[in-house]
């Protein structure tokens, strides 16, 4: 019987798989700042009301931050907000780290003050050149290449490479390798949101063929459960419910094909 991947993978590698991985670790210090993943989200929650697309709620300091013509451009007062070709001259950098209530940027009254590692961020951004990405929806996805370990026997296969890199980036060891039972629960949770069935558990724990770990995650991913899963977390973000919620509390049948 092969052995079945390692336990990390179980819970990580399945949820990388179905678009649902949950990672809750530090954050670790990148080698370049990526626009999408670093800076995109600081910008629309602190900068964009503003500064960004919306020019009907009027543009303050005629400055746009969401693209970079509108970054670059020289404003009003002889200024730009951000200037690639010398970053000590960006307005964008001054305002960040001041101290003047009336100069900082985001403004005190938004309420949302940038922590030191955003402001770090931002401001490293800008001395790499401030380069702009589209939004991360319209940019095709690239096989990431493989990172150097040191455990180099370790890895099963290619994510497990990544999963590795990262533990040793944290200074920690793999966890000891995961019996059938353990792993077919986590799959199940993963995978469902349910723990698999005594039946389904010794049906596992009885299947020797050297494929039998794939095998049940494909039928696991073919159930309902699968589905539900999957679907409950859009749900949530669109708050749907059964009903309104207001007074009366009336049905409210979204889900009707009528």
């Amino acid at each position: 019987m092969s052995k079945p991947p390692h336990p990390v993978l179980g819970a990580a590698a399945l949820a990388v798989a179905v678009g649902l991985s949950a990672l809750a670790c530090r954050p670790a210090p990148v080698a370049t700042v990526d626009f999408n993943r670093d800076i995109r989200p600081i910008l629309s929650d602190r900068c964009y009301g503003c500064h960004g697309p919306d020019s009907e709620k009027g543009r303050k300091a005629g400055l746009r931050l969401d693209t970079p013509e509108g970054a670059r451009q020289l404003l009003e007062s002889g200024h730009r907000a951000i200037d690639p070709d010398n970053p000590a001259a960006s307005e964008m950098i001054a305002r960040l780290h001041s101290d003047d209530p009336d100069e900082v940027m985001p403004p005190p009254e938004l309420k949302r003050p940038l922590t030191p590692g955003e402001r770090e961020l931002l401001t490293r951004w800008v001395r790499e050149g401030a380069v702009y990405q589209p939004h991360w929806a319209f940019v095709a996805p690239r096989a990431p290449s493989a990172p150097e370990v040191r455990a180099e026997g370790w890895a099963r296969d290619p994510l497990d490479l990544h999963v590795l890199a990262r533990l040793e980036r944290e200074g920690l060891a793999p966890a000891a390798e995961a019996d059938r039972v353990t792993l077919l629960r986590r799959a199940s949770l993963v995978l469902t949101g349910l723990p698999p069935t005594p039946e389904e558990v010794d049906a596992f724990a009885a299947d020797g063929a050297p494929d039998a770990y794939e095998r049940r995650v494909d039928a696991l991913l073919a159930s309902e459960a699968a589905a539900e899963h999957m679907a409950s977390a859009w749900l949530d973000l669109a708050q749907y419910a059964d009903t309104y919620g207001y007074s009366g509390d009336h049905a409210m049948l979204a889900w009707s094909p009528e």
